[in-house]
């Protein structure tokens, strides 16, 4: 009996559950690149040139939680910029983030904030 509950159990969460589109990141993790979720919004990153104002190509940013998190590397997600300087991060849970962005030079750290079911670009300067 209860093998059969929790086979229906496990049916039921299944069925319950949106199909999702995932490709692996920079970092190795995977990042959501579909989703039909209520909560989740899509995170764009692109990365300029402080002083002449182009996109910079094969910039690293990063994502995290926590402030204090920048300090100690616990980076959520990792991701380079491609060559028009974007770093896309497919969909996030809605909330505030911490970003850094950084090249062999420059460096800068700013804050977004991910709203439920729209795409938010943030744009960097790095200086």
């Amino acid at each position: 009996m209860k093998k059969l509950l929790y086979l229906v159990a496990v049916l039921s969460f299944t069925a319950a559950c949106t199909k999702t589109t995932t490709t692996p990141t920079d970092s190795g993790a995977s990042i959501v690149t579909n989703d039909s979720s209520e909560f989740n919004g899509r995170l764009i990153v692109t990365t300029y040139d402080y002083y002449t104002g182009n996109t910079l190509p094969s910039a690293n940013v990063y994502v995290y939680t926590r402030y204090e998190d920048i300090a100690k590397n616990l980076y959520l997600y990792t991701r380079k910029s491609n060559g028009a300087g974007d770093a896309d991060f497919g969909y996030l849970l809605q909330g505030n983030y911490y970003l850094v962005s950084s090249n062999t030079t420059r460096r800068d750290t700013s804050l977004v904030q991910v709203l439920s079911k729209r795409i938010t670009y943030r744009n960097v300067y790095l200086q």
